[in-house]
């Protein structure tokens, strides 16, 4: 059996593990980022679809008072 060499330890200790620690959190924060950019973009297009339909109502209404 091999056992592990006596300069990699520190390195796996003080390089390896914080990095990977690191890229880890990095990845759930832009995990987050994306699902709250896909709430945002929701949010966005109801928020679109509702000004869509009041502009539709104020145009009938428009239309109803130039007719008369």
């Amino acid at each position: 059996m091999t056992s592990i060499p006596d300069w990699l330890s520190p390195i796996m200790n003080w390089i390896v593990l914080p990095l990977l620690g690191w890229l880890w959190h990095l990845q759930g924060r832009q995990n987050k980022v994306t699902t709250d950019i896909a709430v945002l973009q929701t949010k966005a297009e109801a928020h679109a679809d509702q000004h869509s339909q009041i502009m539709n109502k104020l145009d009938g209404i428009e239309a109803a008072l130039r007719k008369d």
